[in-house]
């Protein structure tokens, strides 16, 4: 009888233990799954930006090109026809001076791309590894 109440209580402990096993074990699973949504999100939140950003320096690059193909065509008109030289040589100096600007912004939207590129690919990278 001493026995079988010892296999009964061994039995009893060993349930107990097993449960409070599976709780910690289905805890961590929901952990790691919600991790893995949260990292998911964050690595696709930093590829938009990516995106975005990459889109602006585009648009920005090719707005400098179209600003810096005008500053040039003023500069030269300024240079041909000297009645109208203060004019031209106004609106060539304003189409530098945008075209500068936007190569700024393009180089700022460039390294705003590459930074979230970098974060996202380290994102990415723990969220393989899980």
């Amino acid at each position: 009888m001493k026995t079988a109440l010892i296999i009964i209580a061994a039995l009893i402990v060993l349930a107990v233990l097993a449960v409070v096993a599976m709780r910690a074990l289905n805890r961590r699973k929901a952990q790691r799954r919600e991790l893995r949504d949260r990292l998911t999100t964050e690595a696709e939140g930093h590829r938009q930006e990516l995106d975005a950003n990459a889109a602006k320096a585009r648009e920005s690059e090719q707005q400098a090109e179209a600003h810096r193909r005008q500053f040039e065509e003023h500069r030269d008109e300024a240079e041909r026809l000297r009645r109208e030289a203060e004019d031209s040589e106004r609106l060539a100096e304003e189409h530098a001076a945008t075209a500068s600007e936007l190569d700024g912004r393009s180089e700022r939207a460039r390294t705003a791309a590459s930074r979230h590129d970098e974060r996202a690919g380290d994102v990415e990278e723990r969220l393989g590894k899980l």
